[in-house]
């Protein structure tokens, strides 16, 4: 490679880590800088007209247990809490674009529907069914160890569009159950049939403790099982840090895939929240292993209108190459979000 070539890289992956390190360091002095005068309390309930069975459950949950990490995970779109607020009719668009040190920038979109099914039987009430595409994106915030996703290619870790049918038969202010069916759509259509388990346990005012088995058999890739234990800690009623650990065995795969994570979760203005985040990950066969180690941080406000959100997400990973040793790798990656609902 000519010396100009050279230097053209140095000047791009010297650019990728200064605006990583320089979002970091901007999105660390929001958690001081943005405190508003009132927040508004996660584990307060608000009061409306019409409320549901599901706005009672929620309420019960969350008064009970105080549980902030159920506005955190439906805030930022996670899964770890297993309750799902979002409207009946729900849509979610996203364009994504990263930043990677040594790569051009690369853009993906994907896109989540999901629609309660009518009301026919009493059987039904709580049955919903959801259509969810894949993207590029995806290969960037999926950590081994973490559930295996439906849609998901286990060679490539590309995802396909999934639809499915999907229904909570038993909520409790400690149990969830929830069970799902559908398909992989592509060349090679695979059907799926997915259980989740989940049980937690406030403990003291402040502490929680979550477990988690989700199970799958899918028709090509036959079973999987994937058991999370989370450690939570309410330090304010907008602040939270939990520590996740997830374990995940793949059939005709030896041994295990794992991950663990601390994260803090801060809740900046009523539209607006934080999270600060450093992990590991590996396998276990043929010894225990750590393939990556990663600090990062997700940036996540509502602007302009109620169903307008933008994300900002800068990483620093350390991947072990074949020689055993490791070198940081920074990326920086920001979507934007459009969502539909009633």
């Amino acid at each position: 490679m000519s010396p100009t070539s050279w230097a053209g890289w140095s000047k791009k992956i010297s650019g990728v880590r200064t605006a990583t390190l320089v979002f970091i360091l901007l999105l660390a002095q929001t958690v001081t800088a943005e405190q508003p005068g009132s927040q508004l309390n996660p584990c307060e309930t608000v009061k409306t007209a019409g409320s549901t069975w599901l706005d009672r459950v929620h309420a019960l949950v969350q008064d009970k247990t105080c549980e902030p990490a159920v506005w955190f995970d439906n805030f930022f779109g996670g899964e770890h809490v297993l309750l799902d607020l979002r409207p009946g009719t729900f849509i979610v668009l996203r364009n994504s674009g990263r930043l990677t040190e040594g790569s051009d920038v690369t853009y993906a979109a994907d896109f989540y529907l999901t629609f309660d099914l009518p009301k026919l039987d009493k059987r039904l009430r709580k049955a919903r069914i959801y259509i969810e595409s894949g993207s590029e994106a995806d290969k960037y915030t999926a950590q081994p160890g973490d559930p295996v996703h439906p849609g998901a290619d286990q060679a490539t870790g590309d995802r396909q569009t999934v639809v499915g049918v999907r229904i909570d038969p038993y909520i409790r202010p400690r149990t969830l159950v929830r069970i799902d069916s559908g398909i992989r759509i592509n060349m090679q259509p695979d059907a799926f049939f997915r259980m989740r388990y989940q049980y937690s346990k406030a403990f003291g005012e402040v502490y929680l403790i979550r477990f988690s088995e989700i199970a799958m058999w899918q028709a090509v890739e036959h079973f999987s099982n994937t058991l999370q234990f989370d450690l939570e800690r309410s330090i304010t009623s907008s602040t939270l840090v939990r520590w996740g650990n997830s374990a995940t065995y793949i059939e005709d795969t030896p041994g295990v895939a794992w991950n663990t994570g601390i994260t803090l979760f801060t809740q900046l203005t009523p539209r607006s929240a934080i999270s600060f985040d450093t992990s590991m990950w590996g396998v276990n066969h043929p010894e225990w292993t750590i393939q990556n180690y990663r600090v990062g941080s997700l940036y996540r406000l509502n602007f302009y209108r109620p169903w307008l959100f933008f994300e900002i997400a800068p990483e620093v990973t350390w991947p072990e190459d074949e020689s055993g040793h490791r070198k940081s790798a920074y990326a920086l990656m920001s979507t934007l979000e459009i969502q539909f609902g009633r």
